[in-house]
C-alpha cells in the first residue's frame, strides 16, 4: 500500500508541476529534501518564491487533501524553507506557502487540480 500511495503522490506531483508550468510558474526544485523535512516543489510565481505542498487523493473520505497539511507538517515545510533560503541567498524575494490538491476521479479517468495560494502562514 505504501508503494501505491507513493506512486499516486508522484503522479500527482507530476500533474501539478505541468499545471503550474502552464500557468507561468518557474519550477526551481522538485522534492527538495533535508533531514528534517521535504518540500514537493519550489517555484517562482511572478516575483514570489513559492514553497508548494502537493496532496493527491481519490476521494474525500478522510477529509480534503488540504486538511492533511497539519500544523506539524506546516512547521516542517517552514523549517525546510528556511534552510533553502540560507542556501540560496540570491533569492531575495517575498515567499509564500501554497498547497495544491490533486483529486482523481477513477470512474471518469480524470483529475482536478486546486491551487491554494497562501494556504498557511507561520507566525
Amino acid at each position: 500500500m505504501k508503494k501505491c500511495n507513493k506512486d499516486i503522490g508522484d503522479y500527482g506531483e507530476k500533474l501539478c508541476k505541468d499545471y503550474l508550468t502552464s500557468i507561468g510558474y518557474k519550477i526551481l526544485e522538485e522534492k527538495f529534501k533535508i533531514k528534517t523535512g521535504e518540500i514537493d516543489l519550489i517555484a517562482i510565481d511572478k516575483n514570489i518564491l513559492c514553497f508548494i505542498e502537493v496532496k493527491s487523493r481519490f476521494n474525500n473520505k478522510f477529509g480534503r487533501p488540504l486538511e492533511a497539511v497539519t500544523i506539524s507538517k506546516q512547521n516542517k515545510i517552514y523549517k525546510t524553507a528556511q534552510y533553502y533560503l540560507l542556501k540560496h541567498p540570491n533569492l531575495d524575494m517575498n515567499c509564500r506557502f501554497d498547497v495544491v490538491e490533486v483529486n482523481f476521479d477513477l470512474e471518469k479517468s480524470t483529475h482536478k487540480i486546486n491551487l491554494i495560494e497562501n494556504a498557511f502562514y507561520i507566525n
